[in-house]
C-alpha cells in the first residue's frame, strides 16, 4: 500500500461526494453538517484551495477549522501556518487536542513570500493543512500557482483574505465569504461544489460550536 493509500484510510480522513456523485473524495472533517453541505462533501477537502473571506480578525473566523486541525495533527500530518496576524496561543489549540508540536509557524513580511511559502509546504506531502493569510490583493499568477500545489497537495489549503478580496475573480477551487455576529459567524459560498453555492442563503455557526482554541487577537 502507497503512503498516500495509507492517509486516505487514516480513520480521521472522511470522504466526500464529488458534483458527480460518482465516487468520494478525501476530507478532513468541519464537524458541522451544514458546513459540510456548504463545503460539498463531508468536510474540508483535500487537494483544493479555499478561501475565506471576511474581517475583523479575531472575529472567531479560526474556530471553524478546529476539528480539522485537530484530526489532521493527531493523524500525524504537519499543520502549516503562513503570515498570521497575531501569534496562535498554542497552549488553547493544545486543550482542543491539537498537537503543537506538529505546527511549523512561518512569518512572511510581503503576500509575495506569503503565496510562495505557501506554495513549497503544500508540495512537501508531510503537510496535512495549511493555514495562510494574506492582507492585500493578490496577483492571479501566484494564485494559480498555489491552487496548483493545492490540487497536487494531500493537504487542506486555507488561505484567509479581505472581504474586499471577493470583488476580484479568483482561480481558487472554494470561496466562502464570513461575517462576524454576536452570537456567531454567518458563512456565504461565493464559489465552490455546495448546494448552496448559488443559493444566496448563509449558513449561521454559533461561538460555542466548533469551540476555539484562541483567545482574543489570536488565531
Amino acid at each position: 500500500m502507497s503512503a498516500l493509500e495509507q492517509l486516505l484510510e487514516h480513520p480521521a480522513i472522511r470522504r466526500g461526494r464529488p458534483r458527480d456523485g460518482s465516487g468520494h473524495g478525501p476530507a478532513w472533517p468541519s464537524g458541522q453538517p451544514g458546513l459540510d453541505a456548504l463545503l460539498g462533501g463531508s468536510g474540508w477537502p483535500l487537494g483544493q484551495l479555499i478561501e475565506l473571506l471576511g474581517e475583523p480578525f479575531g472575529s472567531g473566523e479560526t474556530r471553524l477549522l478546529v476539528p480539522m486541525l485537530t484530526a489532521c495533527g493527531q493523524s500525524g500530518g504537519w499543520l502549516a501556518l503562513v503570515a498570521p496576524p497575531a501569534t496562535p496561543w498554542l497552549p488553547g489549540w493544545r486543550q482542543l487536542g491539537i498537537p503543537t508540536e506538529r505546527i511549523l509557524l512561518l512569518d512572511t513580511q510581503h503576500d509575495t513570500d506569503t503565496l510562495w511559502s505557501s506554495e513549497q509546504c503544500l508540495r512537501d506531502h508531510q503537510f496535512g493543512a495549511l493555514l495562510a493569510w494574506a492582507r492585500g490583493p493578490l496577483p492571479t499568477p501566484g494564485l494559480r500557482r498555489l491552487r496548483l500545489a493545492a490540487a497536487e497537495s494531500r493537504a487542506c489549503a486555507i488561505l484567509y483574505r479581505p472581504s474586499s478580496a471577493a470583488a476580484q475573480p479568483s482561480p481558487a477551487h472554494q470561496r466562502l465569504r464570513w461575517r462576524a455576529g454576536a452570537e456567531g459567524l454567518e458563512l456565504e459560498a461565493l464559489k465552490g461544489n455546495g448546494a448552496w453555492t448559488h443559493s444566496g442563503q448563509a449558513l449561521h455557526i454559533p461561538h460555542s460550536e466548533p469551540c476555539s482554541g484562541s483567545r482574543p487577537g489570536s488565531p
